[in-house]
């Protein structure tokens, strides 16, 4: 400020001088010039040496300047590095403090430059003083001390510009003060972030040593998890044995299963140490089979059954602890001409569900499983019913888990089976009908036993011994040689039995029939699939009392017809050979056709009419009909596609067949057949939790409702109705032209198949076992509405053995039924203890060195060679039989005369007569009917009509 102050006075004082002394034009023009005092020359070169000073002066300050500025750069770029580091931060205030020093300097030297200018402005004051002094003498010298003082003046100007500059980089400096002392808290603030993640990074250190630790750990386990041994105390584990199910039944071999395990684990990362033979897998399989018939045992031990006991001769009681009864069923087939037998059990069996509120029980259908039979005779299917019945029995009760059973209250006696049996189902066959019954007597003898056991124990030791002895005599050939008091074991065991029985089937006799059918009955239920099969109409109204004329009238209308058509047009369309027919070109056209007509693109093939499906005859006709135009369309393009346009024999018939108004009227009745009561009446019997006891309304609804009095409704393309399924083919049906007689074959055949329905559907009617159940009985008993469960096991075994050929029946069996009952939950919740395990092995290796296989097969030979041997014997006895007819007829004289053939009594006649039809063998007598030949009269007129056409030929 005194700086400024100094300045301030000096450039007043100056202008107050020069105002003051200033020469006037008087002086100027008068005074005449004179030569400068010495003391004026001497001021002037004091005042340029001054000017000098200050001009150096002025170099200095733009010196300061631009080292101002440099300083300024350097300040930018050390904040810059103060934001990047640490280090560079430091340079910078390094950097910074000689800065400061500099400005110190500087300005240190700027305010002696000031104290100089105001030492010097003193002088000049003295000297100006000095010099207004002279003024008035010195004119001359006026312009030039003018120019001196405008001089002057200038350099004081640049002397306050200069304040002004060093005011300017004063604030700089305060600004660069300033941002230092930003750039310091910065820096503080990174030091302490620095802190926090220093602290930050030793966290992350200590957790890296954790995670090291941790991944140590992991890696230690994983290496221990990638050595999967698969075994339990040197034996395989059970989700190893579980695997090797889960492969063969998708299809791996028994010998490929070890390496594919391997390779698998392999591509897992999982080294499997020990892999199973071919051996073990085969036991495996068996084990399979032996959890199979313990859970049987285990679920029939369980199962109660609606048993009425007889307690006393007076006195009847019926058992309410009741559960649901057992339903048997079977079926059966031959598959390459060996006998195939399949079964199942339907009860009410555990869940096995953890779930407290979840259903513990429930309906379920059992495989007991697939085997072979020496033939299907009734008597061989219930043998095996007992084999069956025993095998399950011995397995469970040799088996831990029927001790531990036991101590829960739940034991299997050896008929069981047979006690809590209350029906049995299959198809209407008479062979399998003979063998429900075979069923029921053993029940019926099961049940008689019980009783009489029962009314033994209320006997008196004597009066058990007087009726044992009793029956010892009925049975034994020689009683007097016996002891009474000491019988051989077997011998009083057999009369036991026998003794039981009888007193049973006494007792029960003496009860009232409604309690006696109630004790004895068993329900044979029928397939409702069965009503609605490939045969004939006529062929399926036939009953047992059917004479050859109806069979062969219901075979001629096999080979004719919309039957024969469909045939046709199956082996032409998809034959069961498929190399042979139209079988892809046909799929291509027809895929076509369904997608411009419905819009949707649909590959099915024409139904397989060369199996025995349900219903394939009916969805042929129906293919026909509704693609009535496209077939005739695809015959014609076959015939004209081929070398040499024309159609072979099978194709002439399918296009003449599509052309015959009769035929296509027949299966448009086939059609409306199959949608408005075969295809409604399969989707209600096929849904799920159908029981067939509960089907009789259905039966009886169909029989009064659907098939005779709704015929007019039929007629109608959509029959909105009566149809309870949406049939594809239903809405683009049009009716063949000139079909006029198409109600009347409607209403006969549906009247061809009431007979049928009525029959199939005799276990519904009003005095069957089924309709007086009560509602109450009929909640405990479950009985599948089809056979679909056996066919489809004899099915599956028939693919089965064509694909895997190596594959036994046993193992087919076991694995099939393993799946199918789920069997795996029931042995994760009850087979968990090693004794089970160790005791499901040991079987095993006893059922796998037993020689099931050899056994049947060396059974099966010599069944067939006695057969064979009963056949040859039969045939020969046959022979034997018409060579003595033979030989008989021809002691016997040819009578021709008539009327010595009308004086024969009947069977003399009839001697005639098969002296004609197998002696001479005259064409048309030999061809004729017998039945048409029953009376004289007739034989009589056959005999002469044969003579005349002999005597004309010339053969007589």
């Amino acid at each position: 400020m005194g700086q400024k102050k100094t300045q301030k006075q000096l450039a007043g004082l100056a202008a107050a001088r020069a105002s003051r002394h200033k020469p006037s034009e008087k002086e100027n023009t008068i005074a005449p010039p004179q030569s400068p005092p010495r003391s004026t020359t001497r001021s002037q070169r004091h005042i340029s040496t001054l000017q000098d000073r200050i001009n150096e002066q002025d170099i200095h300050i733009s010196f300061l300047s631009q080292s101002n500025s440099e300083l300024q750069a350097e300040n930018t770029s050390l904040h810059h590095q103060l934001v990047h580091s640490r280090s560079t931060i430091a340079s910078l205030q390094e950097q910074n403090a000689v800065s400061a020093q500099k400005l110190r300097e500087t300005t240190e030297e700027l305010k002696d430059a000031y104290d100089e200018i105001s030492s010097q402005a003193v002088i000049i004051r003295k000297k100006n003083q000095r010099i207004n002094r002279l003024i008035h003498d010195k004119s001359v010298l006026s312009a030039k001390l003018a120019c001196a003082k405008q001089q002057v003046l200038d350099a004081v100007l640049r002397a306050h510009a200069a304040e002004k500059l060093s005011k300017s980089e004063s604030l700089r400096i305060e600004t660069l003060l300033q941002t230092i002392s930003s750039l310091d808290q910065k820096l503080d603030t990174q030091q302490q972030q620095q802190k926090d993640l220093y602290k930050t990074l030793r966290a992350t250190n200590m957790r890296e040593k954790h995670a090291k630790a941790v991944l140590q750990q992991v890696r230690t386990q994983l290496r221990a998890k990638s050595k999967w041994s698969g075994m339990n105390r040197r034996m395989f584990s059970s989700q190893y044995r579980s695997l090797a199910l889960a492969f063969t039944r998708a299809g791996c071999a028994q010998a490929r299963l070890g390496p594919l395990l391997i390779r698998v684990g392999k591509i897992l990362g999982v080294t499997i140490k020990r892999s199973m033979s071919r051996r073990t897998v085969g036991r495996v399989i068996t084990e399979a089979g032996i959890k199979v018939r313990l859970q049987l045992g285990h679920e029939l031990a369980r199962a109660k059954s609606m048993y009425l006991y007889l307690l006393s001769a007076e006195q009847f009681v019926t058992a309410h602890e009741i559960l649901q009864d057992v339903c048997l069923s079977s079926d059966g087939t031959s598959v390459r001409n060996i006998q195939v037998e399949a079964r199942h059990l339907t009860y009410a069996a555990p869940t096995y569900t953890t779930d407290p509120e979840a259903p513990q029980t429930a309906f379920r259908t059992r495989v007991v499983g697939v085997a072979n039979a020496l033939d299907h005779t009734a008597q061989t299917q219930f043998e095996g019913w007992e084999e069956v019945n025993r095998d399950i029995f011995e397995t469970y009760m040799n088996s831990p888990l029927a001790n531990r059973d036991s101590l829960e209250g739940y034991q299997l006696e050896q008929d069981d089976l047979w006690r809590k049996m209350v029906a049995y189902n299959s198809d209407h066959a008479a062979d399998v009908r003979l063998t429900a019954r075979k069923c029921g007597e053993k029940r019926q003898a099961v049940i008689e036993t019980d009783v009489g056991r029962q009314e033994l124990e209320h006997m008196t030791t004597e009066e058990a011994e007087d009726a044992l002895w009793e029956v010892v005599e009925e049975i034994c050939d020689d009683p007097a040689a016996l002891n009474r008091s000491s019988l051989p074991e077997d011998l009083r065991t057999e009369a036991l039995q026998s003794l039981a029985r009888h007193v049973g089937a006494h007792s029960i006799d003496m009860l009232p029939e409604q309690q006696q059918a109630l004790l004895l009955r068993i329900i044979i239920a029928g397939c409702c699939d069965h009503k609605d099969h490939n045969d004939n109409a006529t062929t399926i109204a036939l009953g047992t009392e059917a004479d050859s004329d109806a069979v062969e009238r219901a075979l001629k209308a096999s080979q004719r017809g919309a039957h024969k058509l469909v045939s046709i047009c199956g082996n032409l369309f998809r034959h069961k050979d498929d190399k042979r027919g139209h079988q892809d070109l046909h799929r291509h056209f027809f895929t076509k056709v369904k997608f411009d007509i419905t819009g949707e693109h649909s590959t099915i093939k024409f139904p397989d009419t060369s199996n025995v499906r349900y219903g394939s005859h009916n969805a042929g006709a129906a293919e026909l009909v509704t693609y009535h135009a496209a077939y005739l369309e695809f015959l014609s393009i076959i015939r004209n596609s081929k070398q040499t346009p024309g159609l072979n024999h099978s194709e002439q018939n399918a296009f003449n067949g599509l052309n015959d108004i009769p035929t296509m009227t027949e299966c448009c009745v086939m059609t409306l057949y199959k949608n408005a009561i075969s295809d409604p009446y399969m989707a209600m019997t096929r849904r799920p939790g159908v029981n067939h006891i509960d089907l009789g309304p259905l039966h009886a609804r169909i029989l009064i409702f659907y098939l005779i009095p709704q015929y007019p409704a039929l007629m109608s393309p959509l029959m909105e109705n009566l149809s309870v399924t949406n049939s594809p083919s239903i809405p683009y049906i049009s009716w063949p032209p000139g079909s006029p007689h198409l109600e009347i074959i409607l209403v006969a055949f549906l009247k061809a198949t009431l007979p049928a329905w009525e029959r199939f559907s005799s276990e519904f009617s009003d005095n069957s076992i089924i309709s007086q159940l009560s509602p109450a009985e009929k909640l405990l008993i479950c009985i599948p509405a089809n056979n679909v469960m056996n066919e489809g096991l004899l099915g599956g075994w028939r693919v089965h053995s064509r694909t895997r050929s190596a594959t036994t029946i046993s193992n087919f069996s076991a694995q099939t039924a393993y799946h199918r009952n789920d069997t795996e939950t029931f042995a994760d919740a009850v087979l968990n203890t090693e004794e089970d395990a160790v005791y499901i092995m040991r079987l095993a290796r006893v059922e796998d060195v037993s020689g099931v296989m050899r056994k049947f097969r060396d059974n099966l030979l010599a069944f067939k060679r006695r057969v064979a041997e009963e056949s040859r014997g039969k045939q020969k006895a046959k022979e034997d039989l018409a060579a003595a007819k033979t030989a008989k007829l021809q002691a016997i004289a040819v009578i021709t005369d008539p009327q010595k053939l009308g004086d024969l009594n009947h069977d003399e006649l009839r001697q005639q007569l098969d002296i004609r039809r197998k002696l001479i063998k005259e064409e048309i007598i030999a061809k004729a009917l017998l039945k048409d030949m029953k009376t004289k009269p007739a034989m009589l007129k056959a005999i002469l009509e044969s003579d005349e056409r002999r005597l004309a030929a010339g053969t007589a």
